[in-house]
């Protein structure tokens, strides 16, 4: 069977500054090393590896990437399956649109969406869109059940883990268990990707260091917070892989590649101490010449001072720290399990390593008061005077299927339009107008709290270390950055310039 899977055009914005975040799609690329283990013929259309420097204006924003018509031209004629790949509900209004453009084109062939978003909003997904099958949660095992079930004519009603039409509703079958022997995995295919031209762009999730690959050591989370996805996607199961195993992996990058640095886009790579000290060990054994972070965040209860110099000397230069908030009533209301204590205390060690530390902070959760922000803000001030290379200040935003999504539908506070999914967006964007889910605050109240709170953090953190903006100025001008900050920045000036003349 030729199955031809699709990384769609996404949103991006000068002042968003994960959207300019360019990296090869490792789900994607999973989902094809099983199909191709299987014996499937895959193709792939990477609609933003095939045009990185391509912005398009799409409503307020821009579009980057290939074009949907482009994308829908380049799909080839004997496609059997057609899957497409919906990881953020923010770019749903133009997933959405791809996929009736592709079935239009070919109205026979199944078409199957996979993704966080899917997943979350399943019916929704469904009933607004002409896809087929929506793959919930982890996609291999279920895609490949899917792909040969299509492809011998059964019915899918067995098939754990997908929704399907039957009849005038959408049926939903039992949720797939997740994978346990995740070694057993066939590594990302990235022989169908286009890495180079990733690499030459160098847009990394973390700080440039070189040429970069993201990776994943482990899967899943263990804990609950409230407004993660990561529980209805992953369930709370942490799977980490054998670290011999993954370093074997980078090593093979390294060869074939050329690979440098690696980004490990773990939702929480750090739970266990001692499976990342046998990673580490791992690197030096082998004397690898490598670089490494984690840049989507990780736990603070695993890392501590002995831990920090050993992940130091195999590699490791930047990670994040994701608290959420300062305000206690407010870690335990979300359930985030963190002793912000013990945090201070891990980042210490770390910096002291010479890792640079960064942290994650939301405003706005639909219970707090201005106490509980005051709360935060003196967290984030405690960060810029630590020495903490940089920090996240986002809006809250009620994404899909969390809990605290469901609490905010059931009060009537949500609205599945289109204006939601745009509001998603935003969330992480510096300037826009934000979205307020919480009764004390307005959407401009909102907005100017959390500008506050980067301009706080970074007035303290260049007034204690003045040395640092001659350091995070010269990032924007040269390809290696010295932390995530600096990348950040010069993919911003970057976009905002090519904005410019896109919308001349």
């Amino acid at each position: 069977m030729k199955i031809v899977l699709i990384e769609p055009p996404k949103f991006i914005s000068s002042t968003n500054h994960v959207s300019v975040v360019a990296t090869p799609p490792l789900g994607l690329a999973y989902i094809a090393a099983t199909l191709e283990a299987a014996g499937h013929q895959v193709a792939i259309v990477d609609a933003i590896g095939a045009a990185l420097s391509r912005h398009t204006p799409y409503g307020p924003v821009l579009l980057r990437g290939l074009t949907l018509r482009q994308v829908v031209d380049r799909i080839p004629d004997d496609a059997d399956t057609i899957g497409v790949s919906s990881m953020f509900s923010c770019q749903w209004v133009v997933t959405r649109e791809l996929l009736t453009q592709i079935k239009e084109r070919f109205p026979s062939v199944p078409l199957v969406l996979g993704g966080e978003h899917g997943t979350g909003l399943t019916e929704l997904s469904m009933l607004q869109s002409p896809v087929d099958f929506v793959v919930l949660g982890e996609g291999e095992e279920t895609m490949a059940d899917l792909a040969a079930c299509l492809e011998s004519g059964r019915a899918v009603e067995a098939v754990a883990g997908i929704a399907y039409h039957a009849d005038t509703r959408v049926a939903i079958s039992p949720r797939r268990a997740r994978i346990r022997s995740v070694d057993d995995i066939p590594v990302p295919a990235w022989h169908l990707f286009d890495v180079e031209a990733y690499m030459a762009h160098n847009q990394p999730h973390g700080a440039s260091r070189g040429r970069f690959m993201p990776m994943l050591a482990t899967r899943g989370c263990p804990y609950e917070c409230t407004f993660c996805t990561s529980p209805n996607m992953w369930t709370q199961r942490w799977i980490p892989r054998d670290p011999v195993r993954v370093v074997d992996e980078l090593e093979s990058y390294v060869a074939r590649y050329r690979a440098s640095d690696f980004q490990f886009e773990d939702l929480t790579a750090i739970v266990r101490r001692e499976w990342v000290q046998s990673f580490c060990k791992e690197i030096l054994k082998r004397n690898l010449k490598i670089t490494w972070q984690l840049p989507s965040g990780t736990r603070s209860e695993a890392i501590d001072r002995n831990t920090c110099q050993l992940m130091k000397e195999a590699g490791c230069h930047e990670f994040a720290y994701a608290p959420e908030s300062g305000s206690p009533r407010t870690l335990k209301t979300i359930k985030k399990r963190v002793s912000l204590d013990r945090l201070y205390e891990s980042a210490r060690a770390a910096m002291d390593a010479r890792i640079n530390v960064g942290c994650f902070f939301i405003l706005g959760f639909p219970h707090e008061t201005w106490v509980d922000v005051l709360h935060t803000y003196k967290a984030i001030a405690r960060c810029a005077i630590y020495g903490f290379s940089t920090v996240n200040v986002n809006a809250f935003s009620p994404q899909p299927n969390t809990d605290l999504y469901r609490e905010l539908m059931a009060a009537g506070e949500i609205r599945l339009d289109d204006e939601y999914f745009w509001n998603l967006f935003t969330f992480q964007d510096l300037l826009s107008r934000k979205k307020s889910y919480n009764p004390r605050f307005s959407d401009l109240t909102l907005t100017a709290a959390v500008l506050f709170g980067y301009v706080a953090f970074f007035t303290l953190a260049f007034m204690c270390r003045p040395w640092r903006i001659i350091t995070t100025v010269s990032d924007i001008f040269r390809a290696r950055s010295h932390s995530k900050l600096g990348r950040y920045l010069r993919g911003l000036f970057v976009i905002a310039a090519r904005t410019d003349s896109s919308r001349a």
